[in-house]
């Protein structure tokens, strides 16, 4: 039988999370869920969802701790000390609400894009809208030299996103190149990994793999995945460091440079449309507003704001606080 004691004016139950973890829990589920949602739709990035949740640096150097500094450690045979480098009470509840996310809603995601995407695209129109409005707070003042990186992030993400399809018969090497470069994508608000599949061509394979759990071929793009995270996550994980508020005004530029891909009227083929002034059009608006102030809301309830607490090392701590602008 557990026993009950006091905690911060309240009780709890000995081996239940406290009250401040089980909040912290519930955030990072609805989070990784958000996350996982998002890699489905094409055009819309996970990064975004974590950049906006302000997770983005914790995940960072979740990724980096995970991909590099335990397989050393373990390679070493120095496995206590790996298993408590690894930031469990971050990356278990993100990844439950990850996974379930993208095998939950696979199917449902599918049918909306088949049937309502003109719907799908101006919800997430606003979203990413009201996303680089409120994450605009998180910079120190502008610079002309910040203003140009915007700038520069939003010409050459809708250069990429407005790139045709490639038209390329599925392989093992596609299928592990693909997981790669979708992954860096994945963690880079703005640029979705779901586009670039699409821009590739290996979109509907990979979501079929998923639908019918073809495990070959979801285990190959897993890899593909891991070593993509493990190149990139380093990287921008330094310039964070080292350039805080240049990386955000760029990446602030590069969330905008994505809209082209979200448009919400466009073509059998993918290409934007022009607007079409009918009763859809006041649909299109009214969703577009819902996205852009569900954003807002979800900022005044402390959610997407910067979360620096999750990952507790204190290594990570120190990074955090000696990171340069």
């Amino acid at each position: 039988m557990f026993m009950i004691q006091e905690y911060a004016d309240s009780t709890y139950t000995i081996g239940m999370p406290k009250p401040k973890a089980r909040g912290r829990i519930g955030r990072l589920l609805f989070t990784g869920f958000s996350m996982g949602f998002a890699d489905l739709i094409p055009g819309v990035s996970s990064g975004t969802i974590a950049f906006l949740y302000g997770i983005y640096q914790e995940l960072l150097y979740t990724i980096k701790v995970i991909t590099s500094t335990v397989p050393l450690l373990l390679l070493k045979g120095r496995f206590i000390q790996a298993f408590k480098l690894i930031p469990f009470g971050f990356i278990i509840p993100l990844g439950i609400g990850m996974v379930t996310a993208v095998f939950g809603l696979v199917n449902l995601v599918s049918f909306l894009l088949e049937t309502q995407a003109l719907f799908v695209w101006s919800t997430f129109f606003g979203l990413v809208l009201g996303s680089a409005f409120v994450i605009r707070k998180r910079m120190h003042g502008w610079t002309v030299k910040r203003a140009l990186l915007l700038s520069a992030g939003f010409a050459l993400t809708f250069f990429i996103v407005t790139l045709p399809t490639l038209q390329a018969a599925s392989s093992p090497l596609l299928t592990l190149g693909s997981g790669a470069i979708a992954s860096m994508a994945m963690i880079l608000p703005g640029i979705s990994g779901s586009l670039m599949l699409v821009l590739l061509g290996q979109y509907e394979g990979i979501i079929a793999a998923i639908s019918s759990l073809d495990l070959a071929t979801l285990g190959l793009f897993a890899v593909g995945i891991i070593l993509g995270l493990a190149a990139f996550a380093r990287l921008l994980s330094w310039l964070l460091h080292n350039h805080h508020s240049a990386v955000i005004a760029t990446l602030i530029g590069v969330m905008l440079g994505s809209l082209g891909a979200i448009w919400p009227w466009q073509t059998t083929t993918g290409d934007a449309a022009a607007p079409i002034f009918d009763l859809s059009f006041i649909a299109v608006l009214s969703l577009a507003a819902f996205g852009f102030v569900l954003v807002l809301i979800l900022e005044k309830a402390g959610i997407a704001k910067e979360h620096n607490e999750d990952v507790e090392a204190k290594d990570y701590q120190r990074e955090v606080k000696s990171q340069h602008d």
